[in-house]
């Protein structure tokens, strides 16, 4: 194993902005399912809304517009400037009213103005930030920005699995587009010594007339647990702390939910 440098979350999701809709295989599609998903979950625990919902890692808004396309008010807000010029673009496109600005996790209430119903951050967000200090101020920031009996919801990769299999690599996933284009993803793991985080570098492989193009994105994770992300939780601002698995919710990582007390 290697001892990875840090590598800057905004930096990696700057790069990958442009790109990000082909990590998946219909883009739109998972806009639609995941915002429903999310819908499920949110109007289960705090009324059917309309609700008003900080998505606090936006990104390019795969959630941010799923959601909004149900009717919510939504605010996205992420900490790379070239995902939320993007995010901006794909609501005009769609004709959405979703408000979109740069802000970091680590000082929100800086940035937006509360209450809301519910803060999002989906798709491993947290795992960017340091355990200890970083992430419990991230932590804090959310809770003082939600109204009495408003949740939380987070996901993140079941680490203690991933470190019990040793993970290094993804496995490949191959996807060809009606254009006639494939595209190859995979991710690689350079892992610290002690087990507390790595670098993942993301591959971006285009096929297309007999040509390939190769694109890569790195950042760095902390493997953050679900164990200790809920005692962080319960220590800076929630009451209370559920999970759902993939089983249950039907989104592909863990689902944290942490409850504000009434």
């Amino acid at each position: 194993m290697t001892q990875p440098t840090l590598l800057p979350a905004d930096r990696f999701y700057d790069d990958l902005a442009a790109h990000y809709h082909l990590l998946f295989k219909d883009w739109q599609a998972a806009q639609r399912e995941q915002g429903r998903i999310f819908d499920g979950i949110l109007k289960e625990r705090v009324g059917k809304g309309p609700l008003r919902i900080l998505d606090a890692a936006c990104g390019i808004g795969t959630q941010t517009l799923g959601l909004a396309r149900l009717g919510h008010d939504l605010r996205g807000t992420d900490l790379s400037p070239s995902s939320i010029l993007r995010a901006r673009r794909e609501a005009k496109a769609a004709n959405l009213k979703a408000r979109f600005g740069v802000a970091d996790l680590r000082s929100l209430s800086g940035y937006v103005a509360g209450p809301y119903d519910a803060v999002l951050a989906a798709d491993n967000a947290l795992p960017h930030l340091e355990v200890g200090e970083e992430l419990e101020g991230a932590v804090q920031q959310v809770a003082s920005l939600l109204r009495p009996g408003g949740i939380f919801v987070t996901t993140l990769r079941d680490y203690n699995q991933e470190r019990e299999v040793a993970s290094r690599a993804t496995r490949p996933r191959v996807h060809d587009d009606p254009d006639g284009t494939r595209r190859l993803l995979f991710q690689v793991w350079d892992w610290r010594e002690d087990g507390s985080g790595y670098t993942v570098t993301q591959y971006i492989v285009l096929e297309g007339d007999g040509r390939y193009e190769t694109m890569s994105f790195s950042a760095t994770y902390f493997a953050l647990t679900l164990e200790r992300l809920q005692a962080v939780m319960l220590s800076n601002g929630f009451s209370s702390v559920e999970w759902l698995m993939p089983q249950e919710s039907g989104f592909y990582q863990p689902v944290a939910i942490g409850h504000v007390a009434l």
